[in-house]
């Protein structure tokens, strides 16, 4: 049986699909014993018959479980429905960055609106590499906005408990290209905290420039997502600055430090990017400098002013 609007399993009512994607489709439910809407994730029926993913989601819902932090998603119960893995997650109303971010203009996001929803992710991320967990798949798909303008990360499925035996194939790649650091692809059974610090700089550069570092067919950038990753191994990213000149300098500095290829010249940790933000902090001006311009218009007629009490004062 597959989930579909109307099912019931456990003590869960099918309401309608949230969204679809390559591993598998999230169910809207209603959870009749807690009397208070789910989000239930039905992993894709090609992924469960392997067991060896089987293992790794069943890894994924005891680690989540784990996590309890105000900006990550809280998974309620994990179970299995006529051979689909089904997570059962607490319902976030709002929607998601990457949604968000296409229904802006450019797709892209004033400073004062972007460092909120970053000190988020990095509040989260931080609590989670704590516990010993790196996500792995940091990218706007997986950051739920709440109604309240709160960001919380979800799908912690391909994360890694730090030190523990990987149960992924030997030489197989997680996550997706346009996000993924650089160790991440080319040694992807060493990676660390460092990695996410690395995914969050393309997110908060996406959220700036309207487009995250490497596009395919872009600055000479091949179209696949082989030359996606070869570009996070080899490429430099073009400044920030160059694509939006208003990012302030310590901004635009504090961003590519996060896109360091070495991780050990990448910013060393959420903490410490954390800080380093709130040092940075909003802008003297926003993007369009309209902030700027307005004081300086109101220091310009005070001027004035001043000049013409003392003109008529002699």
């Amino acid at each position: 049986m597959s989930l579909r609007p109307g099912s019931q399993v456990k003590h869960y009512i099918i309401n309608g699909l949230i969204a679809k994607g390559g591993m598998g489709v999230v169910w809207h439910a209603w959870d009749f014993v807690q009397n208070e809407p789910v989000a239930i994730k039905a992993v894709a029926n090609d992924l469960v018959n392997d067991p060896e993913f089987k293992v790794r989601i069943r890894d994924e819902a005891h680690r989540h479980q784990r996590l309890q932090h105000p900006h990550i998603v809280p998974i309620l119960d994990v179970f299995e429905a006529e051979g689909e893995t089904c997570i059962a997650m607490k319902f976030i109303e709002g929607t998601s960055l990457d949604n968000f971010l296409e229904s802006q203009v450019h797709k892209r996001l004033e400073t004062s609106a972007a460092i909120p929803i970053v000190r988020d992710i990095l509040n989260a991320l931080n609590y989670a590499h704590q516990q010993g967990i790196v996500h792995r798949d940091v990218k706007p798909s997986n950051v739920l906005l709440s109604q309240d303008n709160q960001a919380m990360l979800i799908d912690f499925g391909i994360a890694l408990a730090m030190g523990e035996e990987r149960r992924t194939r030997t030489g197989q790649i997680i996550g997706t290209p346009a996000y993924m650091s650089p160790e991440q692809i080319a040694r992807p059974k060493s990676l660390d905290h460092r990695s996410d610090v690395y995914s969050v700089g393309c997110v908060f550069y996406e959220m700036l420039a309207g487009r995250p570092p490497f596009v395919r067919g872009e600055d000479e950038v091949g179209d696949t997502d082989f030359a996606i990753q070869q570009a996070h191994v080899t490429k430099r990213p073009v400044n920030l600055k160059s694509r939006v000149p208003s990012v302030s300098p310590n901004l635009n500095e504090l961003v590519m430090a996060a896109l360091e290829k070495d991780p050990n010249k990448r910013i060393p940790g959420c903490q410490e990017f954390l800080r380093l933000l709130e040092q940075v902090g909003t802008p003297w001006h926003d993007e369009q400098g309209r902030s700027f311009t307005f004081w300086w218009v109101i220091g310009l007629v005070l001027l004035v002013l001043l000049i013409l009490v003392w003109l008529f004062a002699q």
